[in-house]
């Protein structure tokens, strides 16, 4: 396993994506400590199976149409990036 710091992660990161494509593995480390492992992302990996029922996601949607028909919603604002400044206030 390769271990580099945050420094040399973040001049090497091209270099460490290869690697870890290539089947090598490594380690970010926050001083001496260990921080986060780099992984190769995998075929199965792309394939999101939501455990959330058709019918939970019809009622949420159903719920998100009531809050904008309602004007609950105003408050996120009329972006993707005002509402997540709106989000971060709260």
């Amino acid at each position: 396993m390769k271990l580099v710091n945050i420094s040399q992660a973040k001049t090497h990161l091209s270099s460490l994506i290869e690697a870890v494509e290539q089947g090598e593995e490594v380690m970010i480390l926050r001083g001496s400590r260990p921080a986060v492992t780099l992984l190769k992302v995998t075929e199965a990996d792309l394939h999101f199976n939501p455990e959330i029922s058709m019918k939970g996601l019809e009622e949420f949607d159903s719920e998100i149409e009531r809050d904008r028909r309602e004007g609950a919603l105003l408050f996120l604002g009329k972006t993707g990036s005002e509402a997540v400044d709106a989000l971060k206030r709260d």
